[in-house]
């Protein structure tokens, strides 16, 4: 944050979960909204009711992150309940096939593939259009 030209940044001892634990211990104003992310299978920890993201397939408000489930893919994304039944817990048409296919039909199309660049942008964006990603549907 300090090389983008802030200066008043703080790390704050213990992480957004102990930080939200001693406030309300204290009877303090939580100040974070949202669901902080976390590196394990619990994916986030809801500190507030307050959804600030959207889920990457169809902009609805949504704060759920999972992977892709295509054993080629294992994308990190957010998706809403809705998009998770139509994409089958997939991040995209292409996946949703691929993980039909037996292992070896997997392994055949993945040989030679890059996966390194097939993220979602903080805009919902795609950085990737060859993998069919779906962009977000209009309202």
């Amino acid at each position: 944050m300090k090389h983008n030209g802030f200066n008043d940044v703080y790390h704050i001892e213990g992480g957004i979960i102990e930080y939200t634990r001693r406030a309300r211990e204290q009877g303090l104003p939580v100040r974070f909204k949202g669901k902080n992310f976390v590196f394990d299978e619990r994916m986030g920890e809801r500190i507030s009711d307050d959804i600030l993201s959207s889920c990457h397939q169809c902009g609805e408000p949504c704060d759920s992150h999972t992977n892709c489930v295509n054993d080629g893919c294992h994308l990190l994304f957010i998706q809403c309940p809705s998009c998770a039944e139509k994409y089958q817990n997939c991040c995209s048409p292409i996946c949703m096939e691929e993980s039909t296919l037996t292992p070896e039909e997997q392994r055949s199309r993945r040989a030679g593939r890059e996966n390194g660049n097939k993220v979602f942008n903080k805009s919902r964006g795609l950085l990737n259009m060859t993998m069919a990603i779906p962009a977000p549907e209009k309202k």
